[in-house]
């Protein structure tokens, strides 16, 4: 169902990177060079490779997000592997990124399930059809969304990734780095596709959507708002996630 799947994809992911790092950095950091650092390698790379490839050829918006769920967790885990302050704040930054703009599509997402008719709620492409036209001013959201997600400057997932990436050039994991930009790369294909189909393809059929609730318009405005604010004051951001790291590593 849509809204379990909402809190599934949205809601566990920061408390359960939280008890990583405190297991990871406090209560057995001893044990980081030989196992947190191979181990955060090894599941990092292989969500990306399976975020990245499985993602490619999916229909259903539902299971997108599903595998695009999986390339982030691959993105976190690489920052847990720096083993640095710089990586904490990372991983830190990057969650808070991701939560708002994955509270906002998925927000979108439950709209498209009430609103279509066909009684299938796995929800493809198709249903997108229409929502530019319908509400210019939803659709110009979840298209910016939709390149935070993808890693697009100057939005907050392209600063997210960066700071990924460049912690992990900082522990000399280049090739890691490399594998990184890649993935990146092959898996913002799936998302610009959903622009195209947003903007650029034609309908045969008319759909109606029916209009958001005040509570998920609230949801949508605040979470909207907030990644729109990271791009003009990204040094709060900043601030609050480092203060956050110093805490796990001191």
């Amino acid at each position: 169902p849509t809204l379990v799947g909402f809190i599934f994809a949205v809601i566990p992911k920061f408390a359960f990177f939280v008890v990583i790092l405190r297991l990871s950095f406090t209560s057995f950091w001893s044990f980081f060079p030989s196992l947190w650092e191979n181990f955060f390698c090894i599941c990092g790379l292989f969500s990306l490779f399976i975020g990245c490839v499985c993602g490619l050829g999916e229909t259903k918006i539902k299971r997108l997000l599903a595998f695009s769920s999986v390339g982030h967790v691959g993105f976190l885990c690489l920052g847990l592997a720096s083993g640095n302050i710089e990586g904490i704040q990372a991983v830190l930054f990057y969650l808070s990124i991701y939560m708002f703009t994955a509270v906002f599509l998925w927000v979108y997402i439950i709209y498209l399930d009430l609103s279509s008719n066909t009684g299938n709620t796995l929800l493809t492409f198709s249903n997108s059809i229409g929502l530019v036209r319908s509400n210019p001013l939803m659709g110009f959201g979840v298209a910016l969304m939709i390149f935070s997600l993808a890693g697009i400057p100057p939005f907050g997932g392209f600063f997210a990734k960066l700071n990924i990436f460049v912690s992990l050039v900082d522990s000399s994991f280049y090739i890691i780095s490399i594998f990184v930009v890649i993935t990146s790369v092959i898996s913002a294909f799936y998302y610009i596709r959903l622009i195209k189909i947003f903007y650029f393809e034609k309908n045969s059929n008319w759909f109606f959507f029916s209009p958001l609730s005040k509570s998920a318009a609230m949801v949508l405005v605040l979470s909207g708002l907030t990644i729109i604010f990271f791009m003009f004051s990204p040094n709060l951001f900043y601030l609050l996630t480092y203060k956050l790291g110093l805490g796990f590593m001191f």
